[in-house]
């Protein structure tokens, strides 16, 4: 019998299927709309997520995790469901608006409920490595899914989204059978700040916030343009689809590499990972130039990609380890809202940019910027001194 972990990773591999990632922008250009009308209804979900992050991190705490995985299955089954039969751009930027509010329930979901679910059963896996395990299942329900996200767009445009709403369904019924991980009052009492105010005075928390934002931000806001990209390059659906592939498994692999480091030294790998990023959006500019096609996508691109799972799993642990059970999904949504409201403004004037010049050149300047975010990582990280840039991790977590 499958036990409790594992269960919880079988429903992590079925909502981490990626059909729709390399296909939306696709597809919302085959159905009619224009390049600026698909960034305005990306504009809505990006919104929509700042909106409601911090609120429904907050509500995640207060009603538990397993409450907040069944409501993220059933948001997926209708959204995606959505998504795929709707013809108008009013209708799109209302479902886009409830996929901004799954998001936001979901964000940082995986990693609190992976964390507080192997923390409630120490003889199996300590948190660390079990989140580092959720990372490379999930790339794997990635690259499944990428590779063929292409071809089932060609077959019928609306079957990656409905297969996807299918695999919710699926989630929720295992789902189901997950145990919750109620917080002892006393651990939580021990562990945790009473209020939320009380937890962003903490040197660590404050700074863990602003480094997941930059993270987030230099790693995902240039992505909507890859698949243009990839089209200016003249790669088909299928193509840009094996190149996501390729993505998801670097992300993974990311991942899993950021909970072997030791804790005391997360912060220089964050400035390093940012960098990395930096550098192979500039070298995704030169080889896209050169019309290297597939060493964009398969090679220079993960490259970046891969930094981007270490800096976001690093992060992740940051955070949930420097504040403790009663707020991590609460600080985490933070993060993530300050990320949304940088791209809300960002990804228009991406889209902008790519459109008046070449998608390269944004790539080329979007690798500027990023390097200058890793400059104000280092500035942060030295404010805060060593003493108190990086939460205490417990020892059986840093063997």
């Amino acid at each position: 019998m499958i036990g409790p972990l594992g269960r919880l990773l079988g429903v992590r591999i079925l909502l981490d299927v990626q059909f729709w990632f390399p296909t939306w922008m696709i597809f919302l250009l085959e159905q009619g709309y224009t390049p600026m009308q698909a960034a305005a209804v990306d504009a809505v979900f990006h919104a929509v997520l700042v909106l409601a992050e911090v609120p429904m991190g907050h509500l995640m705490d207060r009603i538990g995790r397993k409450r907040a995985l069944l409501a993220t299955c059933a948001l997926t089954v209708l959204v995606f469901a959505g998504i795929g039969l709707v013809s108008s751009v009013w209708l799109m930027a209302v479902v886009w608006g409830v996929w901004g509010m799954l998001w936001a329930l979901a964000s940082g979901l995986d990693s609190t409920y992976a964390w507080e679910l192997a923390e409630s059963r120490p003889e199996e896996l300590s948190p660390s490595r079990y989140l580092g395990r959720t990372r490379l299942a999930g790339g794997l329900a990635g690259v499944v899914s990428l590779l063929s996200a292409g071809l089932l767009l060609e077959v019928w445009p609306p079957l990656p989204y409905l297969v996807t709403s299918g695999l919710g369904l699926i989630a929720l019924l295992v789902a189901i059978t997950v145990p919750s991980v109620p917080v002892p009052a006393a651990h939580a009492s021990a562990a945790s700040p009473d209020s939320l105010r009380s937890s962003l005075r903490i040197p660590a928390v404050r700074t863990g916030i602003m480094l997941a934002a930059i993270v987030l931000t230099v790693g995902i806001s240039i992505r909507i343009l890859i698949q243009p990209l990839g089209l200016q390059m003249g790669l088909g659906a299928a193509a840009i689809g094996v190149g996501y592939g390729m993505i998801a498994v670097a992300v993974a692999l990311g991942g899993w590499l950021a909970t072997r480091l030791a804790p005391r030294r997360h912060g220089r790998w964050i400035v390093f990972s940012i960098i990395l990023m930096a550098l192979s959006y500039v070298l995704v500019a030169l080889t896209a130039h050169l019309g290297q096609a597939w060493l964009t996508l398969v090679i220079v691109l993960p490259a970046g990609t891969a930094a981007f799972g270490l800096g976001k799993t690093i992060t992740d642990i940051w955070l949930i380890d420097a504040v403790g059970p009663r707020w991590r999904a609460t600080v985490l949504s933070l993060a993530s809202a300050a990320n949304g409201l940088a791209m809300v403004g960002l990804r228009p004037v991406i889209v902008a940019a790519g459109d008046a010049a070449e998608h390269s050149t944004a790539f080329f300047g979007w690798g500027v910027l990023s390097g200058l975010c890793g400059l104000l990582c280092l500035v942060l990280l030295r404010r805060v001194g060593p003493n108190s840039s990086a939460p205490k991790t417990s020892a059986r977590e840093s063997s």
